[in-house]
C-alpha cells in the first residue's frame, strides 16, 4: 500500500473512533437530539420469540441505524440518568438557600455593632 493512502486511512479510522467515542460519551440523561439532527422517537419494542422484556421502551433516533452514530437508549436508563441529575442540582442549590441564610446572619451581625 501506498503510505500516503495509508496514512490518510489510519487518519480517517482515527476520526471514525473518535466520532464513535463522542456520540457514547454523550449519551447521557434523557437525549432530545441524536448528534445526526434527527429527532428523538420514543418506542416501544414489542414482545419477539425471544424477548425477555416485552415492552421494553427505548429513546431512539428517529434516523436510527446500527451504526454507532445514533442514540438508542433505554428509556429507563435515561431517565434513571436525569433523575440523578436533577437530584444533585438539588442538593447544590440547597447548599446555596443554607449559605445565604449565613451570609444574612453575618450581614445583620455587622450592622449591629
Amino acid at each position: 500500500m501506498d503510505p500516503a493512502a495509508e496514512k490518510r486511512d489510519t487518519k480517517r479510522n482515527k476520526e471514525y473512533i473518535n466520532m464513535l467515542y463522542n456520540v457514547a460519551d454523550s449519551q447521557y440523561g434523557i437525549p432530545t437530539r441524536c448528534p445526526c439532527g434527527g429527532s428523538i422517537i420514543h418506542e416501544v419494542r414489542w414482545k419477539d420469540d425471544y424477548d425477555t422484556l416485552p415492552g421494553k421502551q427505548f429513546f431512539t433516533c428517529k434516523n436510527y441505524e446500527a451504526d454507532g452514530f445514533h442514540y438508542r437508549q433505554p428509556w429507563v436508563i435515561g431517565v434513571q440518568e436525569q433523575f440523578e441529575r436533577i437530584t444533585k442540582r438539588l442538593e447544590e442549590v440547597e447548599e446555596v438557600i443554607n449559605w445565604v441564610s449565613e451570609v444574612n446572619n453575618k450581614i445583620q451581625r455587622m450592622e449591629s455593632n
